[in-house]
């Protein structure tokens, strides 16, 4: 067995992560109005928040206002109870819907206490009418910072996928600009060969794509599906041309789409590298893929055609296996077996 450990040569600068703060004062552009809610939630208390915490301080929000209703009142003469609801609504949106009630109960109390001496039944409908107000003030108040809250997160969440669409974008196109140099650096291939095997790459960086998926939050993609699909196109293209067959077997694995490209290039060009150099003279032949997952990720592709003829592979195919196995923190490992090659690449295991 032949494990390669070799030290990241320059052009694996071009395919490390990028800084983006450049993207991140771009996308940081918002309207106006998104930052006027969001200065607002600043100084709102998090949710939730103790009881006692809640009601004591409704209570003392509508003490507030209770004191100055009764010095209108006094001063003026004036016996409606209007100044009271802006109590209420902000209990509402401090707390929630438990705290505005509560401040209503208490402009109730208020209300019976300061009603001037008459026939009960001819407070029952004003106070009733006020409860009913005060009630829907709570409502209103709790829904508009819920609302508050669901604008401000979808706001930041738009902005983040802007980054990290513009954060892929940019590590892509570098990692397609090394793939190009090491390309270029190699001295007897054809320019129309280069530019299919290129082409090739390109194509299997946006497959990747057709599989993205939203789980806890983050977009990761289905390798299992992915992987096959990639085998099944691989295969397709030799249809009447290749008498080799492409099979693939992986476990369910999600991973985040950053790993799911260098993955997807790996085994493209593993693939690839088989096809072109393990059977010679048109003979028939069996290329495995295998994706497997048990404490860390190990990817296996293997044939039976005539093995590896170099201890260490010098192609450009191979430089990009190298490139990004170190990329994702793994190990590759070239195998001569009694019949084909086996290459075998080990990783950690990915969370989502």
């Amino acid at each position: 067995m032949q494990r390669t450990y070799s030290p990241p040569p320059p052009e694996q600068a071009g395919l490390q992560n990028r800084d983006i703060g450049r993207e991140l004062r771009e996308l940081k552009a918002q309207p106006d109005g998104f930052y006027s809610m969001e200065r607002l939630l600043y100084f709102l208390p998090a949710h939730p928040q103790p009881a006692y915490i809640r009601f004591g301080t409704s209570a003392l929000i509508m003490a507030f206002f209770i004191l100055v209703q009764m010095g209108l009142q006094s001063q003026s003469g004036f016996g409606g109870l209007f100044f009271l609801l802006p109590g209420i609504f902000l209990c509402g949106l401090l707390f929630d819907r438990a705290s505005s009630f509560f401040g209503t109960a208490l402009a109730t109390l208020y209300a019976v206490y300061a009603a001037p001496a008459a026939p009960w039944i001819a407070h029952l409908l004003p106070l009733g009418l006020f409860v009913a107000t005060g009630l829907g003030i709570g409502l209103v108040a709790e829904g508009f910072r819920n609302e508050l809250e669901r604008v401000v997160a979808a706001e930041k969440a738009k902005t983040v996928l802007l980054m990290e669409l513009a954060h892929r974008t940019k590590n892509n196109l570098a990692m397609i600009s090394a793939m190009m140099r090491l390309q270029a650096k190699q001295a007897g291939v054809s320019a129309a060969d280069a530019l299919g095997d290129m082409a090739s790459r390109v194509q299997v960086m946006a497959k990747v794509y057709d599989h993205l998926t939203i789980r806890a939050e983050r977009k990761v993609v289905d390798a299992k599906q992915y992987l096959t699909e990639i085998c099944q196109h691989l295969s397709a293209s030799l249809t009447g041309t290749s008498p080799v067959a492409i099979t693939a077997r992986a476990d369910e694995l999600y991973i985040h789409s950053e790993q799911a490209v260098p993955i997807a290039i790996i085994v493209n060009e593993l693939v690839t590298n088989s096809l072109k150099y393990a059977f010679p003279d048109g003979r028939p032949g069996h290329i495995h893929v295998d994706l497997h997952t048990d404490g860390e990720v190990v990817l296996t592709v293997s044939d039976n055609g005539v093995g590896i003829r170099t201890q260490q592979p010098e192609g450009v195919g191979s430089r990009v296996v190298s490139l990004l196995s170190q990329q994702l923190g793994g190990m590759i490992d070239y195998e001569n077996l009694d019949r084909g090659c086996r290459v075998t690449l080990r990783m950690p295991k990915p969370s989502v």
